[in-house]
């Protein structure tokens, strides 16, 4: 399904968590194992003993992640360390090496009361063209079978729908569609996934959205063990993503991320 995947590890719980669900998914894939020492703050000194710190941390997430992978019994390519900022050091190892999926974890943290994505996987979302899989909870360690894909059924989003179909016969699993607008454009779109999903034998189960699409999807992403979506979408905030990355993750996106609760993979 995916030829070479990247894990970008922090050593926290819930990387660990997606390193163990990913490899279960995905067993005959390569992984590719990235840990950054984040030197972005100009305002910290890097003293000797902080990246002393800093690499000896590096160092164990590493071997933590060669450790569970090895379990998992599926090949490593590679494990790196690279100094800088998080996210475009993630980006750029996936441009360099022909990277598939890259898969990221996201810690919710709460301020004023306020969850947000953190910045690693903002960026990530943000900048790159290769298909992401996100977590945001720790999540049970089995195939994906029942499986959500919300679509804007435009031709923005078929990538997203091919992909959803493909991953659904991978795993012999249910897919279920939620039509988030109508038109000309939705129905040429949907044509093209019905036939795809035919020569694939695959149910294509589409449906409106009856109410709002946020609560829809949330209501039906409590049913489903992963949510497949496109970044990708009509209008000119993501047509000016290049001027202004921001503008690459909706704040439909965003939502579904902090409350969906659920592996999310998004294709631009």
């Amino acid at each position: 399904m995916f030829k070479d995947i990247l894990i970008a590890t922090d050593d926290s719980q819930l990387v660990k968590n997606a390193m163990r669900y990913t490899a279960n998914a995905f067993p005959d894939s390569r992984y590719h194992i990235l840990n950054v020492i984040d030197t972005s703050e100009e305002s910290i000194p890097y003293t000797d003993i902080i990246m002393r710190d800093l690499k000896k941390a590096s160092k164990m997430a590493l071997r933590d992640g060669v450790e569970i992978l090895k379990d998992m019994d599926v090949e490593i390519a590679r494990k790196v360390v690279r100094k800088g900022a998080p996210g475009e050091q993630i980006v750029s190892y996936s441009n360099e090496n022909d990277i598939d999926l890259i898969v990221v974890g996201t810690q919710s943290k709460q301020g004023t009361q306020i969850f947000e994505i953190g910045d690693t996987c903002l960026y990530t979302l943000e900048h790159s063209s290769v298909p992401i899989l996100v977590f945001d909870a720790m999540v049970d360690i089995k195939d994906p079978k029942k499986i959500l894909h919300p679509t804007s059924e435009t031709h923005h989003s078929l990538d997203a729908g091919y992909l959803a179909i493909e991953l659904v016969k991978y795993f012999d699993g249910d897919l279920k569609v939620l039509s988030l607008r109508g038109g000309h454009e939705a129905q040429s779109a949907s044509e093209k996934l019905h036939e795809f999903a035919d020569e694939h034998g695959v149910k294509y189960k589409l449906r409106s959205c009856a109410v709002k699409p946020h609560k829809e999807i949330m209501r039906e992403a409590k049913k489903s063990d992963l949510i497949i979506g496109s970044l990708a979408r009509p209008g000119l905030k993501y047509e000016l993503k290049r001027i202004y990355p921001p503008f690459a993750v909706g704040e439909l996106e965003r939502e579904i991320i902090i409350e969906a609760r659920k592996p999310i993979l998004f294709v631009d």
